[in-house]
């Protein structure tokens, strides 16, 4: 393992020339007059690939939309990003904000991360540009390395076509039953439209809550396709396969780690029989089902690359829980089934061994009626934590401006969609 690699680079730019004409003028947001600092952090180092941080400060005017852009000498290539679109053509690349960090304050600071694969030597890259505009500054170490916390002891999960790719698939949408624990466990999988043996997909398991059913997961209740698996069949768009376990006695207690296993158990059905990507696997639940699906990111860290929590707490247990997994938290400020400080405490965790920056992110005010996101900065590679929370109570589908839910209008399936897809 090496030790991380910071890189400072300054970035001045001015509209002099108006300036110097007493010229008054309104640049757009991609030519506004800038100043910035850029740090790229190589956090970890495995062999064949890397994990890395990139923070960028803006020292100038606001702006709104950002691009940022370098190039590499090595022949390393990105992976998988987050927190940003990342794209690399040839040796450069790009990285574009998502619509939660769009806007960058003066003062502000914004933060992405990637992993990436290398051959033999990985320097950092020489030079950046912000929206267009070349940093000019030199680029150097910092006298007095920043404070890091220690890397993973695993790396998340490798990117890889399991068993069943290019093989006829037995499998097909609708409900199974897999042999557990020395159980007859049942689930419901719906395989994408046009299904492809030979494309690896994601793959996403979808936990009903206290007394709710697999059925219910799959059909999305009364707000139909629109909120099928909390929306990912509708926001996947047939670039998912998607599944919907049924827990015993209508909950997940996980005694001795069984519903864990279960788990296990479905994956190396769905593996070994259709075409997944075993890098991007990812859990999802509202209630009893986040308390579920946080078990697995404290049991299987390198099982999953990301889960996100509905209106969660410790239900389900957390065996292990001290390996960083990426994590969203969605909470409504007055749950009063499941507080929202015990959705923080289950976020907290994930802050902690992602190795984020602490903070206590802003929450909407009772009566607003809104949602506030809050990305963590200062996340390891490869591992962020995002936090929303909103003005209403114990429910999954939270419509901004209404106090009734909506699976088909609601925000939160889109937040988790972006969070989900950004792992590639």
């Amino acid at each position: 393992m090496r030790p991380s690699i910071t890189i400072k680079a300054g970035l001045l730019c001015a509209a002099v020339g108006l300036a110097a004409a007493g010229v008054a003028a309104t640049l757009p947001a991609h030519a506004a007059a800038a100043g910035c600092s850029v740090s790229y952090t190589v956090t970890s180092q495995w062999q064949g690939g890397f994990g890395a941080a990139v923070a960028v400060t803006n020292l100038g005017d606001p702006v709104n939309g950002w691009t940022l852009g370098w190039s590499y000498s090595a022949g390393q290539q990105v992976t998988q990003a987050w927190n940003a679109t990342v794209t690399q053509s040839g040796a450069q690349v790009t990285a574009r904000n998502v619509s939660y960090n769009s806007t960058i304050a003066t003062g502000a600071t914004v933060s992405f991360g990637f992993n990436g694969s290398s051959t033999g030597s990985n320097p950092p890259p020489a030079s950046y540009s912000l929206n267009g505009v070349v940093c000019t500054g030199g680029t150097t170490d910092p006298t007095t390395p920043p404070p890091t916390t220690p890397p993973p002891t695993t790396p998340p999960p490798t990117p890889g076509a399991s068993a069943g790719c290019g093989r006829a698939p037995a499998l097909t949408t609708g409900t199974h039953t897999v042999q557990s624990g020395g159980k007859n466990r049942s689930f419901i999988l719906r395989v994408p439209a046009g299904y492809d043996r030979n494309n690896p997909y994601r793959l996403i398991f979808a936990f009903h809550w206290r007394g709710g059913t697999a059925t219910e997961v799959n059909s999305g209740g009364t707000s139909g396709t629109a909120w099928s698996y909390y929306g990912q069949q509708e926001q996947s768009n047939n670039s998912a396969i998607l599944v919907a376990p049924q827990g015993l006695n209508g909950g997940w207690a996980n005694a001795g780690g069984e519903d864990v296993t279960f788990v296990d158990d479905m994956i190396r059905r769905i593996e070994g029989d259709l075409c997944v990507n075993t890098g991007l696997r990812f859990a999802t639940g509202f209630s009893y089902g986040g308390g579920m699906s946080y078990a697995l990111a404290c049991g299987r860290p390198s099982v999953f690359r990301a889960v996100a929590v509905f209106s969660g707490a410790q239900l389900s247990g957390c065996s292990g829980g001290s390996q960083p997994v990426a994590y969203l938290g969605i909470h409504g400020i007055s749950d009063s089934v499941l507080s929202i400080s015990q959705g923080r405490a289950l976020r907290d965790r994930f802050v902690a061994n992602n190795g984020c920056v602490r903070q206590s992110p802003r929450e909407p005010a009772a009566g607003s009626r809104t949602h506030i996101t809050t990305a963590y900065a200062g996340c390891r590679a490869g591992y962020p934590v995002v936090w929303a929370a909103f003005d209403g109570g114990h429910l999954p589908g939270h419509v901004d401006g209404s106090t009734v839910e909506s699976g088909v209008t609601t925000w939160t399936k889109g937040e988790v969609w972006r969070f989900f897809s950004q792992f590639r």
